[in-house]
């Protein structure tokens, strides 16, 4: 059998419950060349028995020897891919329906080993917030274009960058990643996968191409990397449980913490290191680094979780630039912050903000239906009937699927009445 042009890898877990989704999802695309690899990290639930539920001979299930940290686990997911282009799927995401026939078109007409994409971000109901069931998506065009090295790597490595790194909005060549492995021995490395990979990808790749279209929707659940480090406070038992499935090995780091911004500066780091030659042109802004760091943990501050052991490295090693400590030592939670919460508190509790919620949900509901979609939205699953993260992939299909390239309307189909609750 020859191989597939895409590979689907997802690597998992013990988020069985989640997984069916994202499978189903990938199995719901229009665009039916491709494989799916379940890469099981070692897990103690059910996730072999929800894969072997699934008939299709293009889902395939691998297991590791033993768990092991991120880095390893997904290189070891990665080394089963037998397609030309590879994607790199989490267990709590999902693709809209046409993302694979986006991804196929682009790499056919313009020749593109290594693309990517924007994203949607839906919050399920065990999200710590408000926000439970609602997905979110930003401004698009629909067009494509190709990028260059210097405008993808240069923000990057300012610290800055540019487009959404999150690896699920990515597809990359198995050649390129070869060309790395003959290097390095490996493609991922590091805790922050994607942060080691995407640059050097980029250096590697003949042509990159970016869809401005939010085809890849991210899942935050209670269980996520990114609702733990970023977006809430899951109490310190489940903190602690995410740390410890992580490489404690990271000399080549100025910080030790676990926030966003180092687990991006570690991978960038790793591979300026490795890589000298290639990634000289782009210095590490570490003053930019520092900056976001002491941002994100503030924020986590804010939200109860207790940093100040990270707070007191940062500002410890900020001793060798007295020019910025200052600024970092201003960086904490200002009064408008604190004086917008309470207004809302107390709009809140007058049932000013219910009020507000259901005129918004009925201007939003009439915009959809109209096919203005591209200025972005954030919508409740309530007001959307969908509750999942594949129901919510279905919502986001039907309401840009007219939206592909710059040959399409500026007004889309509408949506059925049917994908609204009532």
């Amino acid at each position: 059998m020859a191989n597939p042009l895409f590979s689907i890898v997802i690597p998992t877990y013990n988020r069985s419950e989640l997984l069916y989704g994202t499978v189903q999802s990938v199995l719901a695309q229009s665009f039916a060349d491709f494989e799916i690899v379940v890469s099981d990290n070692c897990s103690d639930d059910d996730t072999r028995a929800v894969t072997e539920r699934f008939s299709d001979p293009r889902v395939r299930y691998v297991r590791t020897p033993r768990h092991t940290s991120i880095g390893d686990s997904w290189e070891f997911a990665r080394g089963h891919a037998r397609g030309t282009l590879v994607m790199m799927l989490s267990d709590d995401d999902a693709l809209v329906r046409d993302a694979l026939a986006r991804f196929e078109q682009e790499h056919r007409e313009r020749q593109a080993d290594f693309l990517f994409c924007n994203v949607a971000e839906y919050r399920d109901h065990s999200f710590l917030g408000s926000q439970q069931n609602t997905v979110s998506w930003g401004a698009f065009s629909g067009t494509a274009r190709i990028v260059g090295r210097d405008e993808f790597l240069r923000p990057l490595f300012a610290c800055r960058p540019v487009f959404d790194m999150h690896p699920t909005a990515f597809m990359f060549a198995s050649a390129v990643a070869d060309q790395v492995v003959r290097r390095c021995g490996r493609f991922f490395q590091t805790n922050g996968v994607e942060y080691f990979a995407w640059p050097l990808a980029a250096v590697f790749s003949r042509r990159m191409v970016h869809i401005d279209a939010p085809l890849v929707i991210l899942g935050r659940t209670f269980k996520s990397w990114g609702s733990t480090i970023v977006l809430s406070n899951p109490g310190k038992e489940q903190i602690a449980r995410m740390i410890a499935d992580v490489n404690h090995e990271r000399e080549w780091i100025p910080l030790k913490n676990f926030t966003l911004t180092n687990l991006m500066a570690e991978g960038l780091l790793l591979s300026r290191k490795l890589f000298p030659a290639e990634l000289e042109p782009y210095p590490f802004d570490e003053e930019h680094y520092l900056r976001r760091t002491m941002k994100e943990l503030r924020n986590r501050q804010a939200m109860g979780v207790d940093v100040l052991h990270d707070i007191s490295e940062l500002l410890e090693y900020t001793d060798k630039y007295p020019l910025l400590k200052p600024e970092l030592l201003a960086l904490s939670a200002n009064v408008f912050s604190r004086w917008r919460s309470l207004t809302r508190s107390v709009a809140s509790a007058l049932g000013v903000m219910q009020v507000y919620r259901r005129c918004r949900v009925y201007r939003q509901i009439r915009r959809i239906r109209a096919g203005h979609v591209k200025s972005g939205f954030t919508v409740s699953g309530a007001d959307f009937d969908f509750n999942d993260a594949l129901g919510c992939s279905s919502f986001l299909s039907s309401v840009t699927s007219a939206v592909s390239d710059s040959s399409a309307s500026p007004t889309l189909c509408k949506v059925p009445r049917r994908q609204f609750a009532r």
